[in-house]
């Protein structure tokens, strides 16, 4: 259906007027020296006739409309200024930007090699950086986002070599665990957006706003020492190339769920706004937890405190609408006399729906007779989502002079998550058949914002600065969940499960209640000076850089919960207790003698923690010849992590304090073969920091999984050494060719698995005591342009980046067997990518490939709970772009064409393969998504 769709629509398309594309050049021209604007120079097309062209204004600006899209060379001159060519592309309804020196004609001066700059978010700009960057990198341009379609930096981040993405959201490096990579957000590093797990939401961040995309696998003194997998920098577009306002609006059609009928519960009207929160949370005067617990019987007061609480069942059937994406971007230049302002603003909204139908199975332990395990439990959920974001992201910049810059940047999204979870199935334990839901709200509140400077001191030093602050507001209000059940082949009713006097339950029919606030500041200061050697004078190239750096950062964080079951006085009738959820769960049958909540929380159920991270760096790059240059260095990092809580029951003061001191050397050595090709080799040290709410003890449960998750405050901090080799081949401007091998070595790496605590089972984290993983990778990016006469030939690329790793741990944790992979990490992960691009009559058509390998889930046990694998997804994507003139598109995509099986799968026979004996854990299908969009720049 969905393939019917878009075919139809790309068939009307393409009966639609061709429209001839043309872009524009724009810039600005200063002498080379003193830094001041050229005025009259002389900007011309080459070869063009009659000659296409302009001179420059009086602050050395000039702008060239209506150039025609390909390749152009552009050539600027100037009286007794040596004359300069620029080699560029133009794309269509684009404008490149060429802010460059020319240098005046001395006589018996030496040749000096200038190069252009072009804008930070072309294929070319990106290609380059990584080609010069003196460590081993991997980078996305604008240009190729625009290409793919992709929404957020998540799907961006998949076409990146050696790139997963998990959940939608967390990014795995080389197939690592999402908790061996560091984001930064130009240059700073971002606060988690999560409270389970040490990672960073990448579909906070619109792709309509990333200049382009770094990610460095090798370690150097002037980025953050932890990582292990590679260090993701995003870079945020400030200074826009064109004023305007920008508009997109697209709807999205899920397999499975668009249109389907699924069970949702009330919420608040506030909820398609994402602020939804407040009408949820425990209202102001609302019984403290001392004092209800200090009751021995509630009082009317606390009876008429949770009556009115919002109504616990409220459930109803609707239909799910399509999905609503909308984006308003405004972007302007102002002149302050010779200074100048610009912004770059973005304004985004949307509403996504996910209904996913799971299948769950728990076990009891394995029959090698029967090759088969008996059934513990069996359910079949139906888990409606729908997901809210609205974000907003305004960038400042004011250029001072061609030497001073200050930048200013904010970022702010505000998420919701509204879950509806209906459970059938049957437990073996109780032998029971069960009827469960469960309603869940999630709200974050996510700010980042941003104060740095640029200063060329000089003309061999230069000064980078930046002062961060974040803040994450995290609230899950009112989490209601119980569980209804009969006998195993009975006919009659569900009965509600109440607990019993001072029993407690996170499962039967309890209302949860949690805040997080997290706030973080740091500042970073770099400096940077360039030596000019002897007889490389005017060789910027053969420059030696001596760089030397601090950063500071500080984070806070409180967490608190609350938490009520309905709790049954003794003297409830039969009648009562035999009601359907809709009748049990009113207002009215809240009472002394009849059912009343009673507060259930524990001293574990809050804690406070706090980080404070003081680093500096020294490091030099000396270039010895033209083809061999080294980077070396060395970090050093003072790190303390505290945590405050209690034990469960018992009220024992848990207090963590990890001060760790750790000298971080790096070294990266590069030697060129020629101008198109180069080999590099890279050592670095690392950490991988433990998460806070890992170091918690605080239980929380996760219906959707039927299990409880705890924290470790024994948790020790990992460190990594890694060593990198890696060929680059680069053909032609904006291809890459490059052939990569590393290795690991873990001390103490962090893992999640089983862990049994009497009846109940927990989600746990802890430390293996060492692993390893090596691999090889291989990216490709190429044109086919004049590899045959064919012009739909031309104006197909291909792109290919491949991993194939092993990894084995050395020495596990008690209770797990050695001899096996890393727990989250990948035997290998393919992307591909067939690119369509027509500049001139503006159509781009893609398809995308994507694979990760099968990769440990959960480290079980010896005894009763097998290790439990995530399973191999193809996933093929399909995007159609059409420019019509030079301010609208229409863009058509399908995403995950194949809809596979998600698959969790536990190794049953605990041999490390997985095959038809091994019996499924967890399963659903996504469901296959397209849309369609317009995009229109007034």
């Amino acid at each position: 259906m969905n393939l019917k769709i878009t075919s139809l629509l790309f068939f009307l398309l393409t009966t639609t007027l061709v429209y001839a594309q043309t872009g524009s050049i724009k810039g600005n021209i200063v002498d080379y020296k003193t830094k001041e604007a050229v005025i009259g120079a002389s900007v011309v097309l080459k070869g063009s006739t009659p000659p296409i062209g302009t001179a420059t204004d009086v602050e050395g600006n000039f702008d060239i409309q209506n150039i025609p899209t390909g390749k152009q060379t552009v050539i600027v001159s100037y009286v007794s200024y040596k004359p300069k060519e620029i080699a560029i592309e133009v794309y269509p309804n684009q404008a490149v930007l060429i802010n460059t020196t020319i240098e005046e004609d001395v006589a018996n001066l030496e040749e000096v090699k200038i190069v252009g700059q072009r804008q930070s978010f072309t294929d070319v700009s990106v290609i380059t950086e990584i080609k010069q960057a003196e460590q081993i990198a991997v980078g996305i341009s604008a240009q190729q986002i625009q290409k793919s379609q992709d929404r957020d930096a998540s799907q961006v981040v998949r076409r990146v070599p050696g790139v997963s993405i998990q959940d939608d959201r967390f990014v795995i490096i080389r197939g690592l665990n999402e908790r061996y990579n560091t984001v930064m957000l130009n240059d700073a590093i971002t606060p988690s957006t999560e409270v389970d797990v040490k990672s960073f939401s990448f579909d906070l961040i619109p792709s309509t706003a990333i200049d382009r995309m770094m990610i460095y696998k090798s370690g150097a003194p002037e980025l953050p020492g932890e990582f292990a997998g590679g260090i993701i920098k995003i870079y945020t577009k400030t200074i826009p190339d064109d004023n305007g306002f920008t508009f997109s609006l697209t709807g999205g059609y899920r397999g499975n769920t668009t249109f389907k009928n699924v069970l949702d519960y009330k919420g608040s009207s506030l909820d398609w706004t994402g602020f939804g929160a407040p009408d949820r949370a425990l209202p102001n005067g609302f019984p403290s937890t001392k004092r209800l617990q200090n009751e021995n019987g509630p009082s009317d007061a606390t009876l008429n405190a949770f009556r009115n609480l919002p109504e616990f069942y409220d459930l109803k059937s609707k239909s799910v609408t399509p999905d609503l994406r909308a984006s308003l971007g405004y972007n302007h230049k102002f002149e302050l006399g010779n200074m100048k302002l610009t912004t770059f603003n973005n304004v985004n909204y949307s509403s996504t729906h996910q209904f996913l139908p799971t299948t769950q199975f728990r076990y009891l332990s394995f029959n090698t007779e029967k090759q088969k395990s008996d059934i513990q439990s069996s359910y079949q959920d139906e888990l409606y989502q729908n997901n809210v974001r609205l974000g907003v992201m305004s960038n400042w910049a004011l250029i001072i002079n061609p030497n001073h810059k200050i930048e200013f940047r904010n970022l702010f999204n505000q998420l919701s998550n509204k879950e509806t979870n209906f459970r059938q199935g049957y437990n073996t334990d109780n032998d029971v058949e069960v009827q469960n839901y469960a309603f869940r709200y999630e709200s974050k509140s996510i700010y980042s914002g941003q104060l740095g400077g640029t200063h060329e001191l000089g003309a061999h030093t230069t000064l980078k600065w930046l002062g961060a602050l974040g803040t994450t507001i995290r609230s899950e209000p009112d989490y209601r969940r119980f569980i209804s059940t009969r006998p195993i082949g009975s006919t009659g009713p569900f009965q509600v499960e109440l607990v019993p006097g001072s029993n407690a339950s996170l499962t039967r029919g309890a209302r949860f209640y949690s805040e997080l606030t997290e706030y973080t500041s740091s500042f970073r200061a770099d400096l940077e000076h360039r030596f000019e050697r002897s007889a490389y004078e005017d060789d910027e190239s053969m420059q030696i850089k001596l760089r030397a750096g601090a950063y500071g950062e500080m984070k806070d964080r409180a967490f608190k919960a609350r938490w009520f079951n309905l709790t049954n006085s003794g003297n409830a009738s039969q009648e009562l207790l035999g009601q359907a959820p809709a009748q049990l769960f009113d207002s009215q049958n809240i009472g002394r003698d009849l059912l009343y909540y009673a507060e259930r929380t524990n001293t574990d159920d809050k804690y406070t923690a706090q980080n404070t991270l003081m680093a500096g760096y020294v490091g030099s790059y000396i270039p010895f010849t033209k083809k061999f240059n080294v980077s070396v260095g060395l970090r050093v990092e003072n790190n303390i992590q505290k945590l405050q809580s209690r034990q469960r029951g018992s009220g024992e003061r848990i207090r963590v304090n990890n001060p760790i001191f750790r000298f971080l050397p790096s070294a990266n050595l590069a030697y060129n073969f020629t101008e198109k090709s180069l080999v590099r080799l890279a050592y670095s040290v690392s950490v991988n920091r433990p998460e806070f709410r890992e170091l918690a003890p605080f239980t929380y449960y996760d219906f959707n999984f039927d299990v409880s998750r705890v924290g470790n405050p024994n948790l020790k901090t990992p460190s990594i050494q890694n060593v990198d080799l890696r060929y680059e081949f680069y053909p032609k401007d904006g291809e890459m060719i490059s052939v990569a091998a590393f290795y690991k070595h873990f001390v103490n790496p962090i893992e999640t698995r089983i862990r049994y605590a009497g009846s109940g089972v927990s989600f746990y984290v802890d430390n293996a005591k060492s692993a390893y993983t090596y691999g090889a990778e291989i990216e490709l990016r190429k044109s086919l342009k004049n590899l045959t006469v064919s012009p739909f030939v031309d104006n197909l690329s291909v792109l290919l980046n491949a991993s194939v790793i092993n990894s084995n741990v050395l020495t596990g944790f008690a209770g797990q067997e050695n001899d096996r992979q890393l727990q989250g990490q990948s035997p290998y992960l393919i992307n591909a990518g067939v690119y369509y691009n027509d500049v001139n009559r503006g159509w781009q058509v893609n398809a995308l490939y994507n694979v990760v390998g099968r990769r440990i889930f959960l480290v079980g046990d010896r005894d009763l709970q097998p290790t439990v694998y995530e399973m191999a997804r193809n996933v093929i994507d399909l995007n159609i772009v059409k420019a019509l003139g030079e301010h609208l598109e229409i863009k058509l995509g399908i995403q995950d064409l194949l809809n596979q099986r998600f698959r969790l799968i536990q190794d049953s026979n605990q041999d490390q393969k997985i095959t038809s004996v091994d019996e499924s854990y967890q399963s659903y299908r996504r469901g296959s998504y397209s849309t369609i969009g317009i995009n229109y720049k007034f």
